[in-house]
């Protein structure tokens, strides 16, 4: 599982590396509503999870109103707080059943144009205006990033937010007229999720929503829905409120094993609310699903039977009649444009794209939609001593490469998929003999060698997150962890134990296995993540939330048998956690990954306390990972870039 550091968006496909909303790499991690940092080069991430084995429904009270939080969880970018907006009332008008009256529009995708309407890579996040005039995006340039608006017909483009200004752009969305833009951004690192508007022909950005995200217009513009997150209680709850932000009222929440995405979308009617829900216990089969929910009062309801491996963003068609998504019937496969009828919930697919999709914005008039295609490149770099700067590219950036590890005589183990799927390889230091050691086509990440060289343990992500193990040449694989949202590896100095992140009752713990297999243990009773041995095999490091911000900021050093943290450290503002705090080889610093809008660097925190120190200045392609090899001796980095153009398409049905 994976999720984006900016927008919060959680994905159960984790042969993706980018964020399909903003372009940010993902970090490993669980499906829920935490902050996020950003990343744009390549690998997965994830933040944790907001679930709830309950949902919580409120009775709608104009009257009430509900005092905003000052946090920032994870609603900042694109996986926030999931969409609920939930009233109380009967709810008998809309029934879901199957029958020959409510079955799917015979439609046929046959005329169906597509047309590119950026095609220099540099697009994250694009939307269409409801006119159909207008699009909307986040441009990324050297480094940067800033927001854009393009007039389709003319092919002419302004910038209506300049770099600097804010950074970390998600869930862009016009207002119904179309004269402002509104989009979440960060204005400091403190700050929890704030949503901003600013005119469609250009101005000053002003601040309308704290503590929000992932801002809808109901469609007479009178309301909005936002997500919201409280770390404490790791619950996700859904706000409906006037347009100008006032009268918030709380709808619905869920906490547990049960999650929302923030992503929603209003009915034509005002009536319904189509939000993205899921269940970490429905693992290993596809956990997530299209969830109705009335706004005025009543139980939501489950559209249709049909389950997904992912749901990214999420759009009502104007005429009511169904809804479009982009999303995954499994986790091995691009995210696809679909089209769900209403109220029946047949599905039929609209795309089949090799690069997949990461969005979807539809006119007023239901004629055109709007799409992003994103994807990465990225390479496997090595250095002769100790410092990243000196690195060579071994492998070239034709393909994706989803982690790696050393083994003791100084070869790379890595994940790669040169092949079509992530599959685990092995290469010498220089990028000789390079060759894969599994062939099943299913999707494989972040591997580790044991010390004694003899196993290699890597997460596979396809099954919801379990952990396997094959032996050094290949073969013989072994699952240690069931479908428990395993991931991020390490072994033991002594070749025994396998440290990893898991979830437990929707929270992120740290756990270890034995190497032999056999039953887990529970190493901290509070929220960690991406644990990491030090070269003693002593102590490990790991992420834990900071609980002002509700970013995984800050890194714990725990003792090897768990415990208590000996030690927490901050680190720097655009931490990315999903690339674990790695030990340096005198054990005397922790590196972490440190991303500057679409820079990404590496860093040094001292364990004395002292403060970080910038390891590398790379531009794009920046760092997604490192490791060390096992004699300390020599570096290997992973370097990656994202590339994201506008599609429009027309005639879809």
């Amino acid at each position: 599982m994976k999720r984006c550091p900016d927008c919060r968006r959680d994905y159960f496909d984790d042969s993706l590396l980018y964020c399909l909303d903003d372009g940010t790499m993902l970090l490993e991690g669980p499906s829920s509503f935490e902050p996020r940092t950003e990343i744009i080069s390549g690998e997965s991430k994830r933040g944790e999870t907001i679930h709830t084995s309950e949902t919580k429904v409120f009775l709608s009270n104009p009257s009430a109103t509900m005092a905003s939080r000052d946090r920032r969880p994870i609603i900042i970018a694109g996986i926030v707080v999931g969409l609920l907006f939930l009233s109380a009332a009967g709810y008998g008008v809309y029934r879901f059943t199957t029958g020959a009256d409510m079955a799917a529009p015979q439609r046929s995708a046959a005329n169906m144009e597509i047309q590119r309407l950026t095609g220099d890579g540099k697009t994250r996040g694009a939307i269409i205006s409801p006119d159909g005039k207008l699009i909307a995006y986040i441009r990324t340039e050297g480094g940067e990033r800033s927001i854009w608006i393009k007039q389709i017909a003319t092919n002419s483009a302004i910038q209506v937010v300049k770099p600097g200004e804010l950074d970390s752009f998600t869930f862009l969305t016009f207002s119904p007229d179309g004269n402002f833009l509104y989009f979440n951004a960060e204005p400091k690192a403190d700050d929890p999720p704030t949503v901003y508007r600013v005119p469609s022909l250009g101005g000053m950005p002003t601040k309308v929503l704290n503590d929000a995200t992932a801002v809808e217009f109901s469609p007479d513009g009178k309301l909005v829905s936002f997500g919201r997150f409280d770390l404490a209680l790791n619950e996700a709850a859904f706000i409906v409120a006037n347009s100008d932000g006032t009268n918030e009222r709380k709808i619905a929440a869920r906490r547990g094993t049960q999650f929302f995405h923030p992503e929603n979308s209003w009915s034509p009617d005002g009536k319904l609310i189509a939000a993205v829900a899921g269940d970490d216990t429905l693992a290993p089969g596809p956990p997530q699903f299209v969830m109705l929910i009335p706004v005025d009062g009543g139980e939501p309801q489950q559209l249709g039977k049909d389950r997904w491996g992912d749901i990214g963003e999420i759009v009502w068609h104007p005429s009511g009649d169904s809804i479009l998504l982009v999303g995954t019937e499994n986790t091995s496969i691009q995210s696809q444009i679909w089209e769900v009828s209403y109220p029946a919930g047949e599905k039929r697919r609209l795309t089949n794209n090799l690069n997949g999709h990461n969005s979807v914005s539809i006119t007023a008039d239901g004629r055109s939609l709007v799409t992003g295609e994103i994807y990465s490149r990225s390479s496997l770099w090595v250095s002769p001593d100790l410092k990243p700067e000196n690195a060579k590219q071994i492998m070239p950036a034709t393909n994706d490469t989803w982690g790696f590890g050393w083994t003791p005589d100084g070869k790379l183990v890595f994940s790669s998929d040169q092949t079509g799927e992530a599959e685990i390889w092995i290469v010498d230091a220089d990028g000789a003999n390079a060759k894969p050691l599994t062939n099943d086509r299913t999707f494989k990440h972040v591997p580790v060698v044991s010390p004694d060289g003899r196993f290699i343990v890597y997460s596979s992500p396809a099954e919801t997150g379990r952990l396997e193990r094959i032996d050094i040449g290949g073969g013989n694989m072994t699952i240690l962890a069931p479908a428990m949202g395993a991931d991020n590896p390490d072994i033991s100095v002594d070749s025994k134990w396998v440290l990893f992140s898991a979830y437990t009752g929707g929270e992120a713990r740290i756990m270890r296995i034995p190497i032999e297999g056999g039953q887990h243990q529970v190493l901290t009773e509070y929220k960690a993540t991406e644990p990491r041995y030090s070269a003693d095999g002593r102590f490990f490091a790991c992420f834990i939330p900071n609980e002002k911000t509700g970013f995984w900021t800050r890194i714990a050093i725990v003792p090897s048998e768990g415990g208590q943290p000996l030690m927490v450290l901050d680190a720097p503002a655009g931490t990315t956690s999903g690339r674990g705090p790695v030990w340096t080889p005198d054990g005397n610093g922790i590196t972490v990954v440190v991303s500057e809008g679409e820079k990404q660097n590496l860093w040094v925190l001292p364990l004395d306390g002292g403060p970080g120190k910038r390891m590398t200045n790379f531009e794009v392609p920046g760092v997604a990972r490192r490791g060390y090899s096992r004699d300390g001796k020599r570096i290997g980095i992973i370097r990656a870039e994202g590339i994201g153009n506008a599609i429009m398409i027309t005639n879809f049905r």
